[in-house]
């Protein structure tokens, strides 16, 4: 199971402006660790509400590395450095794209 993110926003339908892709749910641990909330508590939500706790989330998880590597699964679906990136990526969109509506699949 994984996440599929993209920001869209209102037009007279909706428009996708970012593709954030899939990551793997198996790190919704260090989601939950890093930003208080996994990423599906975020579908529906304008980008801009989430720049400051995806910035916390990044900094807690770059400062602690070898907190959330323990949290790597043990089936080897994710790890650390794809899980920062994915979050690094989802922030980038927030920024460049802050009206934008985030849609968690």
């Amino acid at each position: 199971m994984s996440w599929g993110i993209e920001l869209t926003e209102q037009k007279l339908v909706d428009v996708p402006v970012a593709e954030i892709g899939n990551y793997t749910y198996n790190v919704s641990p260090m989601y939950k660790l890093a930003m208080g909330v996994t990423l599906s508590r975020m579908n529906g939500e304008l980008a801009s509400e989430w720049i400051e706790t995806l910035t916390r989330g990044i900094e807690d998880m770059m400062y602690r590395p070898n907190t959330y590597l323990a949290l790597e699964p043990d089936n080897g679906w994710g790890h650390y450095d794809g899980a920062l990136n994915y979050l690094k990526k989802l922030r980038v969109a927030c920024i460049e794209h802050p009206n934008a509506i985030i849609r968690v699949s």
